[in-house]
């Protein structure tokens, strides 16, 4: 351990050799003796000492006390005076220079010991707390917080720098004040006075905070709103020594928390009420005309007609920019007291309050329609734009706001094909047919859920051999103790509820699973020579065939079926576990699988087609760019729709329609069914043309598995029977 430095100036030498002595046994370093006040001070500042040992009464020009108040000025020493007598006035001038003790001459060497480690004691115990002191000093001062401290009697006795610029007092004018002073804070709702935090935690013993919206009331009269703590303050044995409270500026927070809010429930595009904000408010409306019967009020919403032509045509950022100016137009037209949010996408929603006039309604959805009728210049396009508007009227009584969307949403649509640009009224003959929707959806869900469809196949037959090559796999709904209902019935409800990509999967499914089962059975393709029709061409065949093609399935697939990512995954994973082989697996789609999706749908078509599954284009010849597709996507069979085939016996413009794409088919490689043939001349017809296939009433209705799997059963009796004759 260092040894620590002591300076003694004593002017008479002999006393000061002595101590010397003295100190130097006691381990202490004395390097020289200092006999003047001017050589003590000089001495100090050169060698830094631990401690000053200071004579009182020295024979100079500058005494004991003038020198040891140099020293500490300068220097943080501790002095302790060495002194025989002293006069009141001295010893006062002396209590001046805040000595660390008195030691009377002549002393023992103990009371010596014990004054100078008494000394080194307390000067290190200050100088830790100064240390502490202005550490916290620092800290306080520079903190973002205003901080402000009270004595017991709650008087302030501390206000950082912080607290000075938020009140507009300074330190020095705040300083033996009351805080109800310097501090006020009110209310910003009621305008009230707010109890001052740091004496009410002083006076309560507790942490006390502002409640929300306070501000600060300034000394110049401007208003801050402050968020703000105060506690006691207690020393190390429990005494209460004042309050100190926490002042923090929270108007950048409350604009932040404001502005969050407002995303929160602002359409960022728009600036526009959001889908949450406008069904809050909408909720609230239901609320107060369940209270109140007389209020009324009306639900729009509006879908932009031709929106997605635009965005596809002249892309996204001009549709955001005709959002963006659509909105305005909108406000035009409305109330202060009125809603209209942006729902997504091109939707958008209007609530009229306080409103009970239906003509009022009408009148306010016209203002609407006639606003958005003059075009829109966006960029260097001039754009024409027109709305379909759905109202529901609060008269009609609801519980729940989703009923009121949906159909708000039935009469937008009704709207629409009306032929766009018009408004409907939702009315009791309209909810009457909604709650007949609800009810056949519930019966329509509960179907799939209770096994109540069923598969029927219909045969698809080889125009050159008469043979059942594929079977078109039809559901059926059988409703218990009622008559079978079509895919006419039920497939467009199913594609609005979402629920036709579970059905034709499971459709799918059941067909590999049953054609599986006749696979196992040893069955395959089969001629329909119980069908008297068939029978008699068949008998102009001098040589029929003994073989037994392999027997496929034929299934529909949704254009919903391509937005699921997870497409081909599903067919792999049904062909896996009904073990049927891709290549007996034929999927029929139509054309707007490419019109709505293209790229993608080319994609997926691809990895179809690696799982050996054969491509089948339904009602081809029906959509206006269906010859389009044919060399663009991986089709192997085309299927002609009815519409053409109908006719094709007495109309020579269909039947130069259906040379026509039988040859397109043929030069690209596909082959071609067609659908719908009810008589022996329309198939002679079209195996003339060099059609493969054939489908229709003429060789078959569709029929459940059971029925089919008995006529396989007996064309491999008869297949075997023959085989065993030759």
């Amino acid at each position: 351990m260092e040894k620590k430095t002591i300076l003694v100036v004593e002017d008479e030498v002999v006393i000061a050799m002595d101590i010397q002595a003295t100190l130097v046994d006691m381990g202490y370093e004395v390097p020289e003796i200092i006999t003047s006040g001017e050589a003590a001070i000089q001495t100090a500042l050169e060698l830094y000492p631990d401690l000053v040992l200071m004579d009182i009464h020295l024979n100079d020009t500058v005494d004991g006390i003038t020198a040891a108040a140099t020293i500490t000025e300068a220097l943080d020493i501790p002095v302790i005076y060495l002194t025989a007598y002293a006069d009141e006035e001295t010893l006062r001038r002396a209590s001046l220079t805040t000595p660390f003790g008195y030691i009377l001459k002549p002393f023992e060497a103990r009371e010596l010991r014990a004054n100078i480690e008494i000394t080194f004691y307390k000067h290190s115990l200050e100088k830790t707390i100064k240390e502490h002191r202005q550490w916290l000093l620092a800290v306080l001062n520079s903190i973002s917080e205003g901080v402000a401290a009270s004595d017991p009697r709650g008087l302030i006795k501390f206000m950082n720098p912080v607290a000075e610029t938020l009140t507009g007092w300074s330190q020095a004018e705040a300083i033996g004040r009351s805080p109800v002073e310097v501090f006020h804070f009110l209310d910003e709702v009621t305008r009230n006075l707010i109890d001052n935090p740091l004496l009410k935690s002083l006076h309560e013993n507790h942490t006390v905070y502002l409640p929300e919206n306070a501000l600060l009331l300034t000394k110049h009269g401007d208003e801050i709103p402050v968020a703000d703590s105060a506690a006691p303050i207690y020393n190390d044995r429990g005494r209460l020594e004042g309050a100190v409270m926490v002042v923090r500026d929270s108007t950048e927070q409350r604009r932040m928390e404001a502005q969050l809010e407002h995303n929160a429930l602002h359409d960022p595009l728009t600036q526009l009420p959001n889908r949450a904000l406008f069904l809050n408010r909408l909720q609230q409306a239901v609320d107060r005309a369940q209270r109140s019967p007389e209020f009324g009020f009306a639900l729009m919403l509006l879908d932009l007609d031709r929106f997605k032509s635009i965005n596809d045509t002249l892309g996204h950022l001009v549709g955001d920019q005709l959002l963006m100016a659509i909105a305005p137009r909108l406000q035009t037209q409305l109330r202060s007291i009125d809603t209209v949010a942006r729902f997504g996408g091109d939707e958008f929603a209007v609530l009229l309050e306080d409103i009970t006039d239906v003509a009022f309604v009408c009148r306010t959805a016209k203002r609407i329609l006639s606003e958005l009728r003059p075009p829109f210049l966006i960029g260097h396009h001039e754009l024409l734009i027109t709305a379909s508007i759905g109202i529901v009227l609060s008269s009609i009584p609801y519980e729940q706001i989703t009923d009121l969307l949906r159909d708000a949403d039935i009469a937008m649509y009704r709207a629409k094909a009306r032929g766009r640009g018009n408004y409907e009224l939702f009315d009791t003959l309209m909810h009457g047919l909604t709650i007949e929707l609800m009810q056949r959806e519930y019966a329509l869900s509960s179907a799939i859920a209770h096994d109540e469809l069923v598969v029927h196949y219909q045969p698809i037959v080889s125009l050159v051999t008469h043979e059942v090559t594929s079977l078109e796999a039809l559901v059926r709904w059988q409703k218990p103790d009622e008559a079978l209902m079509y895919p006419d019935q039920f497939i467009a409800l199913a594609e609005d509820m979402g629920l036709i990509t579970t059905l034709d999967q499971w459709v799918i499914r059941e067909a590999c699973q049953q054609l599986q089962v006749w696979q196992q059975l040893g069955v395959g393709a089969w001629v329909l020579a119980d069908d008297p029709l068939v029978r008699r061409a068949n008998s102009t065949d001098p040589t029929p065939t003994l073989s037994i093609p392999t027997l496929s399935i034929n299934v529909n697939l949704s254009s919903n079926h391509f937005t699921q990512k997870n497409l081909v995954e599903t067919f792999a994973s049904i062909l896996q576990d009904t073990g049927l082989s891709g290549h007996h697996l034929k999927l029929e789609i139509t054309e707007s699988v490419f019109i709505e999706n293209a790229k993608e749908a080319a994609a997926m078509l691809k990895q179809l087609k690696e799982l050996n599954v054969q491509i089948c284009l339904d009602d081809f010849g029906t959509g206006y760019s269906s010859f389009s597709y044919l060399h663009q996507f991986p089709i192997d069979i085309v299927k002609i729709d009815r519409s053409f085939v109908q006719g094709i016996g007495t109309d020579a413009g269909k039947l130069a329609i259906v040379r026509a794409m039988v040859g397109l088919c043929h030069t690209l490689g596909m082959a071609v069914t067609a659908e719908g043939i009810e008589t022996p001349q329309q198939r002679d017809i079209l195996q003339d043309l060099g059609c493969e296939y054939g489908q229709g009433h003429l060789f078959a209705r569709a029929t459940d598995g059971a029925t089919i799997a008995l006529k396989l059963k007996t064309a491999n009796r008869r297949r075997a029977g023959e085989s065993g004759g030759r």
